[in-house]
């Protein structure tokens, strides 16, 4: 059926195929509480300090969280293109595609989810919602870009086709201008988080995509290899990947194939920046830890393949606009109050250096006030090749390489002693005040040992002591008291032990909870607060405990007798 022919439901906002419409779910209640939450907030946009403000749980995060769009912000999307984004979900999608100007069909098969999407996008003219099947919708237009993000998987389970994946390509391909480009999110089967014990997303069960358990009409995943030869052979020439992580639902860094083949930069180091996402309460099924792991895949060509996720764009052309041949990748930062969100992009400047560029997101430039703390932009800047001080801190951390982190934080005191003291012949080591920002994330050390200091975003009114900026670094270990159990007692032995190695004084209890409070107060003003709630927590725990009673029982039924 075309759209023209479709009933326009006023009520929901939607033009509906009532015949043809799917069931899918994130539960009733759950969808009510999207579609209330969006129908009474003034403002939709990806930024809505309301929207953000709902987030009470896994589902009203992925809808309402910053960093959904973030998955196609490496893309060059113009005002003038036509979009058609199939599965729009309750239109977290549809909004920042709307928001770029271009013109947006968004299709969604559940009317639940559909009239969500409406209501996200309910001041944005250049938006249509379709409710339908997309598989009975005929298109009297052709399209500049179709998007499927986190979409593609799930094309059997809704297919009445044999051969469903192969089909939707085809069909796909067919509905593209010439020059148009076929955009897919999906998860990567053979992620690197599924090897180390994550439950596969769809199913809530660890190695399932790795086993290949998937039936014929289940959701489906699909390796590099897998995914990348059925686009080709439905006769796409180029077909680009880019690697979201921790993956495509909540991208904080997207790296190119460029980045990945350009030895001048460090990927492992933007990658080690996230942290993958568990979406289930049960625990992991083994105790590798991928962060130690990222490294040695880099150094062996093997972050494509292991990538958790991909970012497809698959064009029928040779040369297609939508990405750049420079682009190595893009890091976000989402989770601050605007204006204070920005997007740091990497991309090749000839063969002999890399150009960083870093913006803001959102639409405001100016904000909340925030008293005593000034953000500076210094937008353009050379790339430092070299390894991130703060990895090669929590590496020595992670495998009880106390001495060696010892060294480190040695390393990193002395230089603020050289650059950054007020009065360098004065007992209290007083800091100026534009190097707040100056800790070890943002230091790189070169290939020869010497340390670069970068990015210096914040500062703030007063000089400080060099104890603060310890404290607040350290404070980020706090609750993983298993990075420190080997070295120290408790935490405040930690800090102190840490401090005298560095030839600092030792501090009391009240110091530093007084610190720690300083730097909250600080984070407050800048960035919103989020968190896992107690009732996920508890639920892990319960998993937790069953988990480890089957073990047991596996280990009596099978693993004892196998070793008499």
């Amino acid at each position: 059926m075309r759209i023209k022919e479709l009933t326009f439901d006023p009520q929901n906002k939607v033009f509906i195929n009532p015949e043809n419409i799917i069931s899918y779910s994130d539960g009733e209640k759950n969808e009510q509480y999207i579609y209330d939450s969006l129908k009474n907030a003034k403002d939709t946009s990806i930024f809505s300090m309301e929207l953000f403000n709902r987030i009470r749980d896994w589902s009203s995060e992925y809808h309402f969280t910053t960093y959904r769009a973030n998955i196609l912000r490496t893309l060059n999307i113009k005002k003038e293109h036509k979009i058609l984004e199939i599965g729009a979900g309750c239109g977290a999608i549809t909004r920042y595609l709307g928001e770029t100007g271009a013109t947006i069909t968004a299709v969604e098969g559940s009317l639940s989810r559909a009239r969500c999407t409406a209501e996200r996008c309910r001041d944005l003219d250049n938006v249509t919602v379709v409710c339908s099947n997309v598989e009975d919708v005929v298109f009297d237009q052709k399209f500049d870009i179709i998007t499927l993000i986190g979409v593609f998987e799930y094309t059997a389970k809704y297919s009445k086709h044999d051969d469903p994946f192969n089909r939707a390509i085809q069909s796909y391909a067919s509905l593209l201008k010439p020059n148009g480009s076929l955009v897919i999110a999906i998860e990567n089967k053979l992620g690197l988080k599924y090897f180390s014990g994550y439950n596969e997303d769809h199913f809530a069960k660890p190695y399932f995509g790795l086993e290949s358990r998937y039936g014929q009409k289940d959701i489906t995943t699909f390796g590099h290899s897998e995914i990348g030869a059925m686009l080709k052979t439905a006769g796409f020439l180029s077909v680009e990947f880019q690697y979201p992580f921790p993956d495509y639902k909540l991208p904080k860094v997207v790296i190119g194939s460029q980045g990945l083949q350009d030895k001048r930069f460090n990927v492992s180091d933007l990658i080690r920046f996230t942290k993958d996402r568990h979406y289930n309460p049960r625990p992991k099924a083994n105790l590798l830890n991928e962060y130690l792991v990222w490294e040695s895949l880099e150094e062996n060509d093997l972050i494509k393949d292991l990538s958790n996720s991909f970012l497809i764009v698959a064009s029928m052309e040779k040369d297609q606009e939508l990405t750049s041949k420079t682009f190595l990748a893009q890091y976000f930062t989402c989770n601050r109050y605007e204006p204070h969100n920005t997007v740091t992009s990497f991309h090749a400047s000839g063969d002999t250096s890399i150009l960083v560029e870093k913006d803001r997101l959102g639409r405001s430039p100016h904000g909340y006030e925030k008293e005593g703390v000034t953000q500076h932009m210094n937008t353009k800047t050379s790339y430092i090749q070299g390894k991130n001080l703060h990895h090669l801190i929590l590496s020595a951390l992670l495998k009880h390489q106390y001495a060696e982190y010892e060294s480190l934080m040695v390393y990193w005191i002395n230089y603020l002693i050289e650059v950054a003291l007020l009065e360098s012949k004065t007992e209290t080591k007083r800091i100026k005040s534009e190097y707040f920002d100056a800790l070890p994330f943002n230091i790189i050390v070169d290939s020869k040992n010497n340390l670069h200091l970068f990015d210096q975003e914040w500062t703030i009114d007063e000089p400080f002591d060099m104890n603060f900026l310890m404290v607040r670094y350290l404070s980020m270990f706090r609750r993983n008291r298993g990075l420190y159990k080997g070295y120290s007692k408790n935490f405040r032995d930690f800090v102190n032990k840490t401090l005298v190695r560095c030839g600092l004084e030792p501090i009391s209890s009240a110091s530093l909870e007084a610190l720690q409070k300083r730097d909250e107060v600080i984070r407050a003003k800048i960035n919103r607060a989020g968190g896992l709630a107690p009732l996920q927590i508890k639920k892990s725990l319960v998993f937790l405990a069953l988990a480890k009673l089957r073990e047991v029982k596996q280990y009596l039924y099978y693993g004892w007798f196998a070793q008499r």
